[in-house]
């Protein structure tokens, strides 16, 4: 076969790929459907969710801190990471306009999607100030920005504290007993 056939052949598979996901991106979770922009002034209902206009939408790909969950500083002092990781979205989101785009709706209705204030990425931005983790499972986007926040011991890394879903995991443990 001839180089310029094989190059032709990877230029138009490339094209196809290229394609392909552009139209993934451009749906939700079930096909041909669009994905849901929603803007406005929001309120953060936790550290991982917010409100935007009385609708609710959970940032993607991270995990903050549950209410009741505590943690240490420092120096050892607990304090009730739920509130200063909703605090610090709050004061992300506070007087902004936030564009979220809804991608997933899970099955008890609950929206699913990426914030952004003047451009920047809500969720990479709790990442990053060390208030919440990154949900590597669902997705590796936040991977860099949780590194950093750890080398950087800000946020949560600066103490202890036990990741959000093992919090969960062990309450409900606790209280099966």
């Amino acid at each position: 076969m001839r180089v310029a056939t094989v190059v032709a052949m990877l230029l138009l598979a490339g094209s196809a790929a290229a394609q392909t996901n552009q139209s993934a991106k451009s749906r939700g979770p079930i096909a041909n459907t669009p994905d849901q922009t929603i803007k406005g002034s929001a309120m953060a209902v936790e550290g991982d969710l917010l409100t935007i206009n009385g609708t609710a939408v959970r940032l993607m790909g991270i995990d903050a801190p549950d209410p009741g969950q505590k943690c240490k500083n420092r120096y050892g002092h607990e304090l009730d990471c739920f509130k200063v990781a909703t605090a610090v979205l709050a004061n992300m989101v506070k007087g902004e306009e936030v564009t979220c785009t809804v991608t997933e709706q899970d099955r008890t209705g609950e929206k699913k999607g990426e914030c952004r204030v003047r451009g920047v990425d809500l969720g990479a931005a709790m990442v990053a100030r060390g208030w919440a983790f990154q949900y590597a499972s669902l997705s590796p986007a936040y991977q860099k920005g949780e590194a950093y926040a750890q080398s950087k011991r800000l946020g949560l890394w600066a103490g202890q504290v036990e990741k959000p879903w093992q919090w969960r995991s062990r309450q409900v443990r606790q209280n099966a007993k």
